[in-house]
């Protein structure tokens, strides 16, 4: 029969027992070595050239005091110094170590050396166990170039990470980075950024990103969560950007908007490429130019499948020959260094106030001012419709002033949904002042086709040949035609008139491709509002 106290013990049995013992803190060196037993405890005191061990850490001092059964040692006198293994070096003027939890509290001129890496603080927190040390009143981690100052931090033995908080600032050669909090690897020199984070280079560039990373060695960066780079005049936002500093190239993905304050202009997309050398911008995926007018009454938005922007070099004088009149020599000489171009290749759309254009790409320069569209070009003013094989369009003051035609130039003004005046020839120089249409000059087998109204109803149309056509408008409307360069004209009555056949060769009617409004031109709308919106918020 179990007795009592057995029989108990099976439905109670006693707590385990602590079979980890606590290593103590050994003395390998002293000069002087004092024993003292108190009320509360036995102490050793030890003084000159001091040396003692815990586990796999050993430590450095002039003077110390280890209490033998709390297993906690304080250390003081000159520099102090705690090892471990043969990468973790500590230093300061005052240490108290916690033996049973390998924790060392130091003091005063403190230093934390790790690999590459120092760290310096007033006081320091290390975990020999875990490997973790910490500060809360200012520190700064100096590992290669690259300087790390905040009020609170974090080191990883093992990771090789740092966590900063507060008033954080790193800063090397090449930038200045500031955040609230920033995680950085001591082994790669990457810097992880945590909350919102600020960048300026040596070139004043300034970053703003939420997330995202920065390798300090490689000099690349990913940046995340609508991130922003300014440039001078020039500010990209995107939901990512991928930036190069070496290379000085950047590549923006997602709601991309792209904003250059000296040119009035702004680039949407969701993938814009860019490259600091020559200024060079490539946009993809339903990209948008917005250009601003002076009056900001007629913004210009330009579509297409891709858009470019960069600058080129150039000097002196450029000279090349008039579009319309070949032997005429226009000389433009260039007051800077470079020019911008901006080319826009594939189902381009465009339009500007009372005018709008489509044609398969488009070159634009500012050597002279002028867009050039090619590969079945349409441009519409109000009711009238130009065709040609392409067409120039001269600016002044960011509205057009005169539009040349080369090749098939063809011109259509709708009077009314069925009556048509056509004009056709090989070349045509629209003149054009108050965004209307003033002149048009016909050059090389010039036809026409006029129709003639006396009041609320239509006479007849005169269908006429000559060398060379000139035709006025008033207020957007034909007032008078001249012919010359052996002429012929023929009316016939509008009742001998069949519509839909009376027209010059190469006739077509483009209205259902007109763009009616920016509606038309924008591919992403739902970008562009998030575009409005935010822009507003921002005034």
């Amino acid at each position: 029969m179990l007795s009592a106290s057995a029989q108990l013990s099976g439905f109670f049995p006693p707590p385990p027992k602590d079979t980890a013992r606590k290593k103590k803190i050994e003395i390998i060196k002293t000069d002087s070595l004092l024993f003292r037993t108190e009320d509360l405890g036995r102490y050793r005191k030890l003084i000159g050239h001091v040396q003692v061990r815990h586990e796999d850490a050993r430590m450095y001092c002039d003077s110390a005091i280890i209490d033998i059964d709390a297993n906690y040692m304080t250390a003081y006198g000159k520099m102090i110094h705690v090892q471990k293994g043969d990468s973790i070096d500590l230093w300061g003027d005052y240490l108290e170590y916690f033996g049973d939890q390998k924790l060392a509290l130091l003091k005063g001129n403190c230093v934390l050396k790790d690999k590459s890496m120092i760290l310096t603080t007033p006081e320091l927190t290390y975990n020999l166990d875990t490997d973790i040390g910490s500060y809360s009143n200012s520190g700064r981690l100096v590992n290669k170039g690259t300087t790390i100052n905040s009020r609170a931090g974090y080191y990883y033995h093992r990771t090789g990470n740092a966590v900063f908080y507060h008033d954080v600032v790193l800063y090397d050669s090449s930038r200045t980075i500031y955040a609230d909090s920033l995680r950085y690897n001591i082994d790669n020199e990457i810097a992880y950024f945590i909350t919102k984070t600020t960048i300026i280079d040596k070139d004043s560039n300034i970053i703003v990103t939420n997330s995202g990373y920065y390798d300090t060695r490689r000099e690349k960066a990913v940046l995340g969560d609508n991130a922003t780079i300014k440039r001078g005049d020039a500010t990209v936002k995107a939901a990512t950007i991928d930036y190069d500093n070496k290379a000085k190239e950047a590549i923006a993905k997602g709601n991309v908007v792209f904003h250059d304050s000296s040119e009035r202009t702004t680039i949407l997309s969701n993938y814009v490429f860019s490259q600091e050398k020559n200024d060079f911008i490539k946009a993809y995926n339903d990209p948008l130019l917005i250009s601003v007018s002076e009056d900001e009454k007629d913004t210009m938005y330009l579509s297409a499948d891709t858009l470019l922007s960069y600058k080129i070099a150039v000097t002196d004088t450029i000279f090349y020959r008039d579009s319309i009149q070949p032997d005429s020599i226009i000389s433009y000489d260039i007051m800077e260094d470079s020019v911008k171009i901006v080319q826009a290749y594939y189902k381009m759309k465009m339009i500007q106030g009372n005018m709008s254009a489509i044609a398969d790409s488009l070159y634009y320069s500012d050597i002279d001012s002028a867009f050039k569209l090619y590969k079945n070009p349409v441009l519409w003013m109000d009711s009238t419709q130009i065709t040609g094989d392409s067409i120039f369009l001269w600016m002044k003051d960011k509205e057009i002033h005169r539009a040349d035609v080369m090749g098939n130039a063809f011109i259509i003004h709708m009077q009314h949904e069925t009556v048509f005046d056509q004009i056709k020839g090989k070349t045509m120089l629209a003149l054009i002042a108050q965004k209307k249409i003033q002149e048009v000059q016909v050059d090389g087998n010039a036809e026409s086709i006029y129709f003639i109204k006396d009041k609320d109803e239509y006479n007849g149309a005169n269908k006429s040949t000559s060398g060379f056509i000139t035709v006025s408008f008033n207020n957007g409307e034909v007032n008078r035609i001249k012919l010359t360069g052996a002429p012929e004209a023929e009316f016939t009555p509008m009742e001998k008139i069949d519509l839909a056949s009376f027209k010059l060769d190469g006739f077509v009617w483009h209205w259902g491709k007109k763009p009616m409004s920016k509606y038309d031109v924008i591919r992403d709308k739902a970008q562009y509002e998030k575009y409005v919106v935010e822009n507003e918020l921002e005034k």
